[in-house]
């Protein structure tokens, strides 16, 4: 449901943890941080030997050196029991192997030694909203848009998470329907602009509007023109006029609505410009 976070994150939360703060001396790196450092790298070279094996029996050959490298991470942790950076790392490799519950104990007690580690957070809101539980989901989301307020996909997740259990969060009186849809559509748009070349949240937070009661057509519009410049494949292109078509025929406006789905040839497209063109037609016939 939501996007999962790559190892370079992992990589990245290594370097600032071992990182001295400026105020201390210099220090010397740790053996632990060294064995962690090889452990990433030999894990990232992993998973990229798996995006390119399509082969069933390829892939299995790898699952050995896969449970070397969560051995490892078990010795490194036995060895360093405040070693929140080796907690992460584990949890990460855990969480990308389906072993859901496994990794959330680590991210659990990576959180407990250092309680200010916003991809933590954002990895226990994945968890919980697994498990339904969405209130505490929410907690965790704003706990990691506070400790990293410039980070575009916390504010993705965040409203995801507003959007996909709306319905109990207005049951439960934690938000008014107005208040939650804001909340929503703020999140998509913060999100797309911390990341304006992100084509990804740039359509999501056009697709927001859609979850309006009372959207303003015009400014969708806009974003969907600037979808279109941007998309980068025909297809993306493609989708953003059809989306374009969607609400010339909201507004009524069913000649400019026709002259773009007269453009869609794309075949992934054809049931959508198809569900289309009956509606114009039906207006047509009114």
């Amino acid at each position: 449901m939501l996007r999962t976070l790559t190892l370079f994150f992992a990589l990245f939360f290594l370097g600032t943890a071992t990182s001295p703060a400026k105020e201390d001396l210099p220090r010397s790196e740790t053996l632990g941080e060294r064995q962690l450092k090889v452990l990433v790298q030999e894990e990232k070279e992993i998973w990229e030997i798996l995006k390119s094996r399509t082969n069933q029996e390829d892939i299995e050959t790898l699952r050995p050196r896969l449970r070397d490298i969560a051995a490892s991470y078990d010795n490194i942790i036995s060895e360093n029991p405040d070693f929140v950076a080796a907690y992460v790392s584990y949890g990460l490799l855990l969480s990308r192997i389906g072993e859901r519950k496994a990794s959330v104990t680590f991210f659990l007690q990576a959180n407990e030694i250092d309680p200010n580690i916003p991809l933590v957070k954002n990895q226990l809101g994945n968890y919980c909203i697994e498990e339904g539980e969405y209130e505490e989901a929410l907690s965790y989301y704003l706990s990691a848009i506070k400790l990293a307020p410039e980070e575009p996909l916390y504010r993705y997740q965040l409203g995801t998470l507003l959007t996909e259990f709306r319905r109990f969060f207005i049951a439960d009186e934690l938000f008014s329907k107005e208040t939650l849809e804001k909340k929503m559509h703020e999140a998509f748009q913060k999100a797309a602009t911390l990341a304006p070349s992100d084509f990804g949240y740039a359509c999501r937070y056009a697709e927001s509007f859609y979850d309006l009661r009372e959207p303003n057509w015009e400014e969708a519009l806009l974003l969907w023109e600037t979808l279109e410049e941007m998309a980068p494949t025909n297809v993306e292109k493609q989708t953003a006029q059809l989306h374009r078509a969607n609400i010339y025929l909201k507004q009524e406006r069913f000649l400019g609505a026709r002259l773009l789905l007269n453009k869609i040839t794309e075949a992934s497209l054809e049931s959508n410009k198809q569900t289309l063109l009956d509606q114009l037609n039906q207006e047509a016939e009114n």
